[in-house]
């Protein structure tokens, strides 16, 4: 999304465990489904289970498997037995540990003190994502990180914003960091691993609300300077 122009925010909800959650959060409005494959998680999906969630979710909407620091390998192999669209690496890989990914892949980065924009573009993709940092926990940990970094990270290509995110903030993110896309995960949980589904509900209207508003003022200003 770009100052001049108003784009849809995709919406990521993150951390689904069950089959029942995907088609839920399917049938609200979520564009992405992110499926944890990280074993230490408490939203963490076991085989078994992976297979029940990703048949339930229709080819338009994007199914995402987030991994942390997994074997080249057993990335590969689970994104092909199970459908996966695109991995999500939350760990600390590499620039050339990426090249062993098989399939469509994004990195995540966890904002801390000396966070530098500018190690994005070592990975070489247009789409990433900022999540807020934490010690020993990637990901789902329900802190926010200082906005205004993800603000100048932008124009390293499509932003994914990550990081405490809740229905009560979510149109504040909209509007003041304007990103490609929100990833939500804690903040519509009622329990680590169990989704709050009126949460999740609330957290899309409140996105599309702002977006909406985005919109509007973006036309009301063109307009403006039509007529000037």
């Amino acid at each position: 999304m770009t100052p001049s122009t108003v784009d849809r925010v995709q919406i990521k909800v993150c951390g689904i465990t069950t089959p029942e959650e995907a088609k839920a959060c399917v049938d609200l409005g979520a564009d992405m489904i992110g499926i944890n494959c990280w074993e230490p998680s408490p939203r963490y999906v076991s085989k078994e289970k992976l297979s029940a969630i990703t048949g339930l979710i229709g080819d338009h909407v994007e199914t995402v498997a987030l991994f942390v620091n997994e074997d080249p390998e057993k990335v590969n192999s689970l994104m092909e037995e199970y459908g996966f669209n695109t991995a999500q690496l939350h760990g600390d890989e590499t620039p050339e540990y990426t090249m062993k990914i098989n399939f469509p892949w994004f990195k995540a980065f966890r904002v801390h003190s000396d966070f530098q924009p500018s190690t994005i573009r070592r990975y070489g993709q247009s789409r990433f994502l900022l999540d807020a940092y934490a010690k020993n926990t990637y990901g789902g940990t329900g802190k926010t990180f200082n906005w205004d970094i993800a603000i100048d990270a932008k124009q390293q290509g499509h932003l994914m914003l990550a990081g405490g995110l809740t229905p009560e903030n979510a149109a504040e993110a909209v509007r003041k960091v304007k990103p490609d896309a929100l990833d939500v995960c804690s903040g519509v949980e009622s329990k680590p691993g169990k989704k709050d589904l009126a949460a999740v509900e609330r957290f899309i209207q409140n996105v599309r609300m702002a977006e909406q508003e985005l919109m509007e003022s973006a036309l009301v200003s063109q307009l403006d300077r039509s007529s000037s």
